[in-house]
């Protein structure tokens, strides 16, 4: 696997990203029907998020052209 810039780190993606968000309570909110068979924090959802660059629920992937890490 590649690295970004030699000390180890995977390469980054979209649970890296600012625009991804992933937070249970934040998916809860923004998808309320999300909790009729279960909340957020099932493992049904995986580690599924909302894309804010491409507004879409979706699994992580390779970053993107709109990729902004997250604050530490």
């Amino acid at each position: 696997m590649g690295t970004t810039d030699g000390d180890n780190q995977p390469p980054p993606d979209c649970r890296r990203c600012g625009l991804f968000r992933d937070e249970p309570e934040r998916l809860e909110r923004a998808l309320p029907g999300l909790t009729i068979l279960s909340s957020a924090s099932g493992s049904t959802r995986g580690l599924a998020g909302i894309c804010l660059a491409r507004h879409t629920f979706q699994d992580p992937e390779p970053a993107c052209s709109e990729f902004r890490p997250r604050p530490d």
